[in-house]
């Protein structure tokens, strides 16, 4: 994408500043040669690490999600005049 900008000068200095590849190759080695039960315990782990995130995020979210509909819902009930009784 960033090359389609015209920003291939940045593009080659961050992939030249951050060689993530070496560390996804180290990560994938180590994995490798981890025995079979090595690797379902670090399987199992990632898993629930997964899902963890997931429901906190859906935690999170779900009470950005219930202010901001609060806010409308007063916007709505101002921008009707329901308040300008109260309000004088």
């Amino acid at each position: 994408m960033l090359e389609s900008l015209g920003l291939e000068a940045i593009v080659d200095a961050l992939e030249g500043l951050f060689d993530v590849n070496q560390y996804i190759d180290a990560g994938a080695a180590f994995l490798r040669n981890l025995g079979i039960l090595e690797q379902i315990v670090v399987a199992i782990l990632a898993v629930i690490i997964t899902v963890l995130g997931t429901f906190e995020l859906i935690k999170k979210l779900s009470k950005i999600v219930i202010v901001v509909a609060v806010l409308v819902g007063l916007y709505l009930l101002y921008d009707g005049e329901v308040f300008s009784s109260i309000l004088g």
